[in-house]
């Protein structure tokens, strides 16, 4: 052999030793014709003991006695890439390998025999077995999990889900994993919107949503209403790549929400029905008079006599606000759907006023209005809100059985800490000057069934009801209170911003 052709040779070796994995050759004749350090620490057998032997007695693969890999790459001239088998160590144990099986060619491109190599797979499938063991641990605890809990990647594809999740959808796993959820899970007329909704959320293009409400489509064509909180999932770059939620089916609950609002409403009502009574009666006794006059005049025929006009002018006023008061007692005891729009506060106060109006005249309350006309819109639901309003209205008048004032007033209210945000509101207060609540109650004023009230005169829910709707609304309601002096509710609602508004999405 000549220098150059052994430093060749040498530098081959090199080569074949400093490559990761094992590495052997095999001539036509499947004789082993190099071996690699990578390839004794796998097998445990020494260089010295394969050089020459068949492979087949060596390694003895299951592949030997059925289509052997090496005869087809010296046969076709074409590689087989990463195909797993299991080879025979020198003490008889079993390991798998991930081959390449390669032709080797002369230097007049003759297939002379063929190059493997070959990566141990015990680590790596031990790694994997692992993997699948702590997957199904985690898989176990999301399914004992009494809420829904879902992931989504960035093209609105489900990627996870517990069995809580496809119980209320009524699907299994399998029919959810890989599908769209917003082409599955959403109800149609509001798919369209939440896909934009979620396609700008992954773009970036708007902060996330933490805690929102909406309604999912089930497998039946049912629509419960879901509370969700969620998180953005990200990569690690921070790019964006999905969404991971949780979710409570609060049908039931919302639907309990509601009966109980609209039941506070009906006792409301009671309570005003008397006083709207009097209220009506009073323009319509005026209204008899004329009427009988004009009936008089008639009769004598001086109809057109004058002071006809003015009387005329007063019947109409008189109507007017009798429809006006009959039209509003209608609108506010209206079964009606929330709606959540701007809505101009003073404009709820004074439509709450018409309707308890009376009853303050009657027990002999003066009212102080401090409305001040240059407040900011506020985003709110104005049947719920003038619902608020009236209750806490008819409370104070019963706080002041002889008499007193009542102060309306609302001011713009910067810097409000509302839960764990600082907000600009729109401030309500609303004061009495009655008996005032003993300071070891006022902890207590917002539980359900709590009352101070005389037998019969109340069950405890309306100052729940009303914390509920505000807290529903994202603000907050506080009360002040000395006995003997009177006591303040005082509502916050956030000022309603119109492009933050469009920025802020309580839809997925």
């Amino acid at each position: 052999m000549t220098k150059e052709a052994e430093l060749t040779k040498e530098y081959l070796e090199n080569i074949l030793e400093s490559m990761e994995g094992g590495i052997l050759t095999i001539d036509k004749n499947r004789r082993i014709t190099s071996f690699n350090h990578s390839a004794e620490e796998i097998t445990g057998f020494k260089r010295e003991e394969v050089l020459n032997k068949d492979c087949r007695s060596i390694l003895k693969s299951d592949n030997c006695e059925r289509a052997c890999p090496l005869e087809e790459v010296m046969e076709t001239g074409k590689p087989i890439f990463n195909y797993e088998i299991a080879i025979t160590t020198k003490t008889g144990d079993k390991v798998p390998v991930n081959i390449t099986t390669s032709p080797l060619r002369s230097s007049d491109n003759k297939i002379i025999g063929a190059v493997e190599n070959f990566r141990d797979l015990t680590k790596h499938k031990g790694l994997w077995g692992k993997l699948r063991e702590e997957r199904n641990k985690a898989q176990q605890y999301l399914n004992i999990a009494g809420v829904i809990i879902v992931a989504i990647n960035k093209e609105g594809i489900i990627t996870l889900i517990n069995k809580r999740g496809c119980d209320v959808l009524g699907y299994t796993e399998d029919e959810l994993i890989g599908k769209d959820w917003y082409n599955l899970c959403v109800p149609q007329k509001y798919r369209e919107e939440r896909k934009r909704d979620f396609e700008d959320l992954m773009a970036g293009y708007y902060k996330n949503v933490e805690d929102y409400e909406n309604t999912i489509l089930t497998k039946s064509g049912k629509e419960p209403i879901i509370a969700w909180h969620n998180t953005l999932i990200r990569d690690d770059d921070g790019h964006i790549i999905g969404t991971l939620s949780s979710g409570a089916d609060i049908t039931k609950r919302k639907q309990t929400e509601e009966e109980l609002i609209r039941s506070e409403k009906m006792s409301s009502l009671g309570q005003l029905a008397a006083s709207v009574v009097h209220e009506v009666n009073n323009p319509l006794a005026g209204i008899m008079i004329y009427v009988k006059l004009f009936l008089k005049k008639f009769d004598s025929g001086t109809l057109q006599s004058e002071g006809t006009d003015e009387q005329l002018l007063k019947m109409q006023k008189e109507l007017e606000r009798t429809t006006r008061i009959i039209r509003n007692l209608l609108d506010f005891a209206r079964q009606s759907e929330p709606t959540m729009a701007p809505v101009e506060i003073n404009r709820a106060v004074e439509a709450a006023l018409l309707l308890v109006g009376n009853q303050i005249s009657l027990e002999n309350i003066n009212l102080d209005k401090k409305l001040n006309p240059e407040l900011p819109l506020v985003l709110a639901d104005f049947d719920k809100i003038q619902q608020v309003l009236i209750n806490i209205m008819l409370n104070a008048t019963q706080a002041m059985p002889d008499g007193g004032t009542l102060t309306i007033a609302t001011y713009v209210a910067e810097g409000v800490q509302i839960g764990d945000e600082t907000k600009n509101t729109v401030r309500i207060d609303i004061r009495d000057t009655g008996v005032g609540i003993p300071k070891e109650n006022l902890g207590k004023l917002f539980t359900p069934f709590f009352t101070t009230k005389e037998k019969g005169k109340g069950v405890g829910l309306g100052l729940s009801v009303v914390h509920g709707i505000i807290e529903k609304h994202d603000g907050k309601i506080d009360v002040t209170s000395k006995p003997d002096e009177g006591t303040t509710f005082s509502i916050y609602l956030e000022v309603w911003d119109e492009k933050e508004a469009e920025n802020t999405h309580r839809r997925r």
